[in-house]
């Protein structure tokens, strides 16, 4: 008899012993998916080992059947999620959960759509012997180069699948059956493009290790435009040429869009597309195209990382400083950075890791040789650098005013030279607070120790961290006063002030779909949109050919929040979206308005002066004993009693104070004390670098797992390490 360890995707480090029926022990394996029993019904759990005998005394029952959703782990990605529950204490079918939630590739039938297209000839013989519902679907369908899909009109057109059978027997519709995803075949030929001798020679550098299959890290540091997109393009061409496969994982959705349509031109139809608003149909058919060996590119954010192809030579962790390749929740509470490493490590593949501006972490590691410093000074295209301007906002006359003459200005003369803008406004909703005339204090969020913002366009008050909604209509304009600006305020302003500008709005209220995403970045990719307003998901990793002009509306938003961190952010975005200017034969201009323009690390970006940057922020966290020269786990205890919150973090917190091993501070209220009628005590540790599992091992051995499984008298406790996220 052949027994099994399974663990299912619970809250729960305990795995649970089944026996193998005969007839399945040859197909069962560490990492595979099965149905099994439990509490009385069968679900999916993960085998994590197998062994001929058991000390489990207690009933044990037969796992029922091999999962036939061909949910895959391979070898590299299982060693991950092992180390990832390790690492991040969380239970282990938490993290199989995480890694095979999109991956699981269910038996379908392939549905397929109708799509119409026109035959031109047929149609410029008997165009005059159409009906008025034959003409209207004819004009819409003319108006694309591809066919379309014939059930997005069924709005427009009426009886539409009669007028296109009418047409289908004129011939002057052919109606085509495919999958949707097989639509937009990319052309055939492929570019090509020159490394320069700067890029050359990091190619060369990185290029051996796939060739050799070996493990190494790299930290791609380049300036804005630099070009080191087109190094690992390069790489990712090599790797394809070993029959190897490529992961390049990048911080947004917004970049998906656009790295897609770039890589496209280089890779054909090899490259996939993956990120978490993805339908499932569209997992199903990448999965699919994957496990076939058709997609040897993956490109997508942070889920990206575990997508289950084989044979890889390649991972690429793009803007790799981005906050939002942190998961905070839920568990387990990981960085795909980081697991992007240890993948790497696991693959025997070179790891790149690229940025413009990278994370103090990632610098420090190339000092101390965790891994190798590639630099790139110059700007790849030979555009000369942006021309920048600081504006002073307290020395303007208006306090309230958002645009200062110079950057009004500036945006005129831009849109008189056929040139485009990107404004950047870190902030969305109309108003970032709401003021009670009555007693001058802001308007909080019942649920929440935060302000509401205003929204103009749904005229609600909204809490960020909630949802929490309630109607601005309750309010006379005598009752209140609207404070602070974002990205609605600063659209509606400039619309005022350029009426016949075209001009778009991106931040997460404004893409309600990935479609509507595309369509905003192709038209101002095309030049057919002169100004772009949005928040810091605009600041990185797009590239324009014909932006002239970045406007920054107020570079402080951040620059005082209580985390070590804030400075090195504000350093970030602002060098980030200074790049996004003038990145082909025309130099760009940059305008920072701000109410503190003697901020080191604001100055430090302005004038691209990234070794004082880091030299001075290095010795600041060394003398804080802060990351990257220690290990940090921030403690969060949550509860819906204060007091009971209050009285478990500090029992908890005493007795992790009791040994000498590491540093702990605390416990005391978090900066944002109640988010969701929660309240929230933070305790955090600081431990020793060189030990990168001795906070965990202490925490289990005094205090117990037991008390992350659930709630431990009324209070959760979230253990989060390497946090990013501090409020």
């Amino acid at each position: 008899m052949m027994y099994a360890q399974v663990v299912f995707p619970i809250a729960s480090f305990t795995s649970f012993t089944y026996k193998i029926p005969s007839n399945i022990e040859p197909s069962i394996y560490v990492g595979c998916s099965v149905n099994a029993p439990f509490r009385k019904k069968n679900i999916i759990g993960y085998v994590i080992s197998t062994h001929k005998t058991t000390s489990f005394k207690g009933k044990t029952h037969y796992i029922d059947s091999i999962y036939k959703g061909k949910a895959y782990i391979s070898p590299d990605l299982w060693k991950v999620i092992i180390w990832m529950s390790k690492y991040y204490v969380s239970p282990i079918g938490l993290c199989v959960k995480a890694a095979l939630s999109s991956n699981i590739l269910k038996d379908q039938n392939s549905h397929k759509s109708l799509y119409i297209e026109i035959n031109h000839d047929y149609y410029n013989q008997l165009r005059g012997t159409l009906s008025k519902n034959q003409k209207k679907l004819i004009d819409i369908v003319l108006k694309s180069t591809q066919p379309v899909l014939a059930s997005s009109y069924k709005s427009k057109i009426s009886n539409l699948y009669y007028v296109i059978d009418s047409l289908a027997k004129k011939n002057i519709l052919s109606k085509i059956y495919f999958d949707k995803q097989d639509m937009y075949r990319s052309d055939s030929q492929k570019f090509t493009f020159t490394l320069s001798s700067s890029q050359s020679k990091i190619f060369n550098q990185i290029i051996p290790y796939i060739h050799s299959q070996k493990y190494h890290n790299f930290l791609l540091h380049g300036v804005p435009g630099s070009g080191k997109t087109e190094i690992y393009i390069k790489l990712a061409l090599e790797a394809l040429a070993q029959n190897q496969s490529v992961i390049i994982l990048i911080p947004e959705i917004i970049l998906s869009t656009q790295m897609q349509d770039r890589l496209k031109k280089y890779f054909g139809d090899t490259i996939a597309i993956w990120h978490s608003k993805m339908t499932s149909k569209d997992k199903q058919h990448t999965l699919k195209k994957i496990s076939s060996g058709e997609y040897k590119i993956i490109v997508g954010a942070r889920s990206c990382i575990f997508t289950p192809i084989s044979n890889l030579g390649l991972i690429v962790v793009d803007e790799e400083q981005d906050s939002s390749y942190k998961q905070d929740s839920p568990q387990p509470y990981y960085n795909a950075r980081d697991i992007a490493i240890m993948r790497a490590s696991y693959a025997n593949c070179p790891i790149v890791l690229t940025s413009a501006t990278p994370s103090l972490e990632s610098y420090y590691n190339t000092l101390i040789n965790k891994s190798s410093l590639l630099t790139l000074k110059e700007k790849y295209y030979q555009s000369t650098t942006p021309k920048i301007e600081i504006i002073n906002m307290l020395n303007q006359n208006n306090k309230d005013l958002i645009f200062s003459e110079s950057l009004l200005n500036a945006i005129k003369e831009t849109l008189l030279k056929n040139k485009q803008c990107i404004l950047l406004n870190n902030r969305r909703g109309y108003a970032t607070s709401i003021f009670s005339n009555n007693n001058k204090e802001p308007l909080l969020c019942t649920n929440c120790s935060v302000p509401m913002s205003f929204h103009k366009v749904s005229n609600m008050l909204l809490c960020h961290y909630c949802n929490s909604q309630h109607s601005y209509n309750q309010f006379s304009k005598n009752d209140v006063l609207l404070n602070g600006y974002g990205t609605e305020k600063v659209y509606e302003v400039i619309n005022q002030e350029l009426k016949n500008a075209n001009i778009i709005r991106v931040d997460s209220d404004s893409l309600s779909s990935k479609t509507k995403l595309e369509t905003l970045l192709r038209n101002f990719s095309n030049g057919s949109i002169d100004i772009m307003v949005g928040t810091q998901m605009i600041s990185k990793g797009l590239d324009f050919n014909d932006v002239e002009l970045v406007g920054v509306i107020n570079a402080d938003y951040g620059m005082f929040t209580p985390d070590f961190r804030s400075g090195e952010r504000v350093f970030q975005i602002i060098s980030q979206v200074i790049g996004r200017a003038g990145r082909r034969d025309i130099r760009g201009r940059a305008i920072i308005q701000t109410y503190n323009p003697d901020n080191l690390n604001l100055i430090n970006a302005i004038q691209s002066d990234y070794k004082s940057f880091y030299a001075r922020n290095l010795a600041e966290r060394n003398e804080l004993q802060y990351p990257p020269f220690t290990r940090l786990c921030r403690l969060t205890f949550i509860g819906n009693d204060i007091d009971q919150v209050l009285k478990i973090s500090t029992i908890i917190t005493d007795k992790l104070s009791k040994t000498k091993s590491f540093k702990v501070l605390g416990p005391a209220e978090a900066p944002i004390t109640k988010i969701k009628k929660m309240w929230r005590v933070n305790t955090l540790i600081i431990a020793p670098k060189e030990e990168p599992m001795l906070i965990q091992e202490k925490f289990i051995s005094i205090i117990g797992i037991h008390v992350l499984e659930k709630k431990y008298n009324h209070v959760k406790i979230k253990l989060d390490i390497d946090p990013i996220n501090m409020l």
